[in-house]
């Protein structure tokens, strides 16, 4: 887990001219979250690319989360937003997210339907009071799963990891606080914080899908993390909150 010295660690190899721009540099250090000694991630285990054709499933790619390879992803919010790549399927089908807690008692659980078109969604715990925050220093498994057929949910296709909140110290708060969101979502990488880096950048580039630069550096996040082969798909929802 990360411990408060861990924290003030990485918080303390931040420089400021960092902030100020999101370059190449931003995306490496997203990366910066291997296990060490100074930043101690637990490995646990995840599956965030799922494929297969089952049933009514006849997708044109595989689903991929958007996520790096090493588990637990850090967030800093409550209610964080996940996002998923829905490759095209010949017709709509039913999606289910699942989030447990340490006991493996179940959060929040959500079922909708798609288009069958391709593209990046993103699904965010509501924020109300039938769904419980995420708790700081405690590790989640989320599921993602493509509802082949119904009547034999063995058949599903599916996507997993873990998540785990953090709460920043008072600087890095302040420094979120006064931020730019193009600045923001380098703090956030800075600091290993994919979640917030990762929404903060959707939500940019959805708004602004012809600023290049914001572009670039969304192209560069993904890419960071191995996800290049999605880092073009269009974003189809992105949470407001």
């Amino acid at each position: 887990m990360l411990s408060k010295i861990t924290k003030t660690k990485t918080l303390a190899a931040i420089g400021l001219a960092s902030l100020l721009t999101l370059s190449w540099g931003f995306s490496q250090r997203v990366l910066a979250q291997t296990p060490s000694q100074d930043n101690p991630r637990e490995g646990l285990p995840g599956r965030r690319i799922g494929g297969g054709t089952r049933g009514d499933c006849k997708l044109s790619s595989d689903i991929t989360a958007l996520v790096p390879e090493k588990n637990p992803v850090l967030t800093v919010a409550g209610y964080p937003t996940f996002f998923f790549y829905m490759p095209q399927n010949p017709t709509p089908l039913s999606v289910e997210f699942v989030l447990r807690d340490e006991n493996d008692e179940k959060v929040y659980e959500k079922t909708l339907m798609t288009s069958g078109n391709s593209g990046i969604m993103a699904i965010s715990l509501p924020a109300s009071k039938a769904v419980t925050p995420l708790v700081p220093d405690k590790n989640y498994h989320w599921y993602f799963s493509i509802i082949c057929n119904p009547q034999k949910r063995d058949d599903d296709i599916f996507v997993e990891g873990f998540i785990k909140r953090v709460v920043p110290n008072e600087v890095l708060a302040s420094k979120l606080e006064h931020a730019s969101p193009e600045d923001r979502a380098a703090i956030y990488a800075d600091n290993g914080i994919w979640q917030e880096a990762l929404l903060t950048l959707a939500q940019l580039h959805r708004s602004n899908p012809q600023d290049l630069t914001i572009a670039n550096n969304w192209n560069k996040l993904l890419q960071s993390v191995g996800l290049d082969t999605i880092a073009q798909e269009p974003i189809v929802t992105v949470s407001q909150k």
